[in-house]
């Protein structure tokens, strides 16, 4: 059963994945979205990149959009692209990050239908998830293979300690 940590912005579900998977040890695969700071691209609001699991490397073609109080610019071909590395064969002994899922790529329905399919998989996922009332991670949080987290600040020790556990029994 995977493991999707669920919570609001800021909540630490990204720092929660990068803690379990480091105390795990095994290699990721998959990807991280990033909100990077406004002057990176001239003060266009904040731009925001989906990069692949561990490799940090910004380019026009893994560009999502931008965001500051509201998402604006999304590039939809970003996420077309980055759905078919989704396709492509996870090595052996690899588990998927997903950080994060949210609003934007629901521009794209090979994006959105390459993560159920992995959600379909046996392959051990973690996946942070926006608490938005959206069709789409709506259908990632009821996913029958999938076990919820609910992250708060209040919380985050012994969800980090559930997370983990349930990790393991995966491995």
């Amino acid at each position: 059963m995977h493991t999707l940590i669920i919570g609001g912005q800021g909540v630490g579900k990204s720092t929660l994945i990068r803690r379990v998977v480091s105390e795990l040890g095994v290699p990721v695969w998959g990807f991280e979205t990033k909100k990077e700071n406004p002057t990176v691209d001239g003060g266009q609001g904040c731009p925001v990149y989906i990069y692949e699991a561990g490799r940090y490397v910004r380019s026009e073609k893994n560009l999502v959009g931008y965001c500051d109080q509201k998402v604006f610019g999304i590039n939809k071909d970003a996420f077309d692209r980055f759905a078919k590395k989704l396709q492509l064969p996870v090595p052996d002994g690899h588990i998927i990050v997903m950080d994060e899922l949210g609003i934007m790529e629901t521009v794209s329905n090979d994006f959105c239908d390459a993560v159920l399919s992995l959600l379909n998989g046996d392959i051990p996922i973690i996946a942070a998830v926006k608490n938005k009332d959206r069709p789409y991670l709506e259908a990632v949080r009821n996913h029958s293979n999938g076990r919820c987290f609910y992250l708060t600040e209040e919380n985050r020790e012994t969800v980090y300690q559930q997370v983990l556990e349930h990790l393991k029994r995966q491995l």
